[in-house]
């Protein structure tokens, strides 16, 4: 039960140092003042962290990998790489990009329920009904409040599911596939660039030495046969 209640107090003291240190302070400060944007910078950086790890994972093990055929290898591992480094950077300018449109957007595509008009409407609405089941009527600013908070919370809502979602599924899902193979085979051509001149050499070694002149061979000379037939001159004079 020591050892147990030891590590319980490291580890106490631990996340005390950590939460009073500068970055914890500074990070309190801005999650007091705007919750919102905090968790939306946090999840992206999060995502984008994840990715980063994987990418390097993955072309590490597509480099060692035996599976794949030697002239395929570097291929699948610029391959990664591309879709690695094209994944981080198409989050981070969606992310910025859908942060800044957002609110336009949000705007547009509620204008019906967020307009002085609907506004006026609903502090009317809001002040009768308080007043139909016998309690005071609300003041007006008060109510007013009340609609800008809910506009604020929607407006939040919608900035954060927007901004996650054009940099997951726009930036990481749509763009990147469809320029990581172009480039997967340039980052290819750059990697083998160097080792072309040296893989040649042997290889021109080996049609000189197969395109060389052969040695002449000699021929042998060209016997006469004397024929078994008993009719040849070199016998005649013996058949006397």
């Amino acid at each position: 039960m020591a050892g147990i209640s030891s590590i319980g107090n490291a580890i106490g003291t631990g996340i005390a140092k950590a939460s009073a240190s500068r970055p914890a302070e500074w990070l309190g400060k801005k999650w007091n003042k705007n919750p919102v944007d905090v968790l939306a910078y946090a999840t992206v950086a999060s995502i984008i962290l994840k990715d980063g790890i994987g990418c390097a994972m993955y072309v590490t093990q597509s480099l060692n990998n035996k599976k794949i055929p030697d002239e395929k290898r570097k291929f699948v591992a610029a391959l990664d790489l591309t879709n690695g480094v094209l994944m981080i950077a198409a989050q981070i300018a969606m992310f910025f990009a859908m942060r800044k449109y957002s609110g336009k957007i949000f705007e547009k595509m509620f204008k019906k329920s967020f307009n002085p008009a609907a506004k006026s409407d609903a502090l009317s609405r809001i002040r009768m009904l308080e007043d139909e089941k016998g309690n005071p009527v609300p003041k007006k600013l008060k109510v007013a409040k009340d609609y800008a908070k809910v506009k604020k919370d929607a407006l939040d809502l919608f900035k954060f599911v927007a901004d996650i979602a054009a940099a997951t599924i726009v930036g990481k899902r749509i763009i990147v596939p469809l320029i990581a193979t172009p480039l997967a085979k340039k980052v290819e051509k750059k990697m083998n660039e160097g080792k072309d001149v040296k893989s040649e050499e042997p290889k021109q070694i080996v049609e000189s030495v197969k395109t060389e002149e052969k040695p002449q061979e000699i021929e042998a000379p060209k016997l006469d046969i004397v024929s078994k037939d008993d009719n040849s001159n070199l016998l005649a004079k013996y058949k006397k």
